[in-house]
């Protein structure tokens, strides 16, 4: 940011944030994913379910391309959900106390989650409810 920005947000040495090497790339972003897991308790409910559908797609044989679909699913629900967790700290850090904006901006970010894990599911039984449905017919 030049010094003659109107914006009046403090200045960030420009080394703070910089990661030089991947492998520090790499750990931070894991970093962030580890926090998420151990202090997020929607995380262990999308494991679990999670889990459940990985293992139903490998007794029931889904196919490559159900798989891309199945993976694909799963990564959007845990990237929305991580991208959700990260507002809500955001917010926190900003301010405790009852904010209309926060709060709407914290409601949008729970929407999101809330339309990916919908869509997500319906893919899950899409795909897992067909495998069923085949290796029963």
């Amino acid at each position: 940011m030049s010094e003659n920005s109107s914006n009046s947000s403090p200045e960030v040495p420009d080394d703070q944030f910089r990661l030089t090497t991947w492998q520090q790339k790499f750990a931070v972003a894991g970093r962030g994913i580890k926090i998420a897991v151990v202090q997020e308790k929607s995380f262990v409910f999308h494991f679990a379910v999670t889990a459940a559908v990985l293992v139903a797609g490998l007794v029931l044989g889904i196919s490559r391309v159900e798989w891309c679909i199945i993976v694909l699913a799963i990564m959007a629900g845990l990237s929305t959900e991580l991208l959700n967790t990260s507002i809500e700290y955001l917010a926190k850090a900003i301010t405790r106390e009852t904010n209309p904006y926060i709060r709407d901006a914290l409601d949008v970010a729970s929407g999101a989650v809330t339309l990916i894990a919908i869509g997500a599911t319906v893919l899950g039984l899409l795909v897992i409810g067909n495998a069923l449905w085949e290796s029963f017919s």
